[in-house]
């Protein structure tokens, strides 16, 4: 019974550390990925790539961008959840449920 209660403890604990390590992640990824988008020269992809009355480059950068800021709006969501299951856990252990 000792041991069970150890990994449960422990459960918990990796719980809260997997919600610090998801912001940390998010805090070092978001400045990365819009310099690299900011980066992107879309102008001289788009005359590569055919006429100038098309635009395929830019079109597909700007989709990106969107759906990346959609995913970092709703990242922090999981952040949240992560860190509530660990510290939901570990007052149902200390309450000896």
């Amino acid at each position: 019974m000792l041991r069970k209660l150890n990994e449960n403890k422990k459960a918990n604990v990796d719980m809260i550390l997997t919600a610090v390590i998801a912001g940390v992640m998010f805090a070092i990824a978001i400045p990365i990925i819009f310099s690299v988008m900011a980066g992107i020269d879309t102008t001289a992809a788009d005359a590569a790539l055919g006429p100038a009355s098309q635009t395929p480059a830019a079109n597909s950068s700007d989709n990106l961008l969107s759906n990346v800021e959609t995913f970092f709006s709703i990242g922090p969501i999981y952040i949240v959840v992560v860190a509530a299951v660990g510290i939901i856990g570990a007052i149902l252990l200390l309450r000896g449920r």
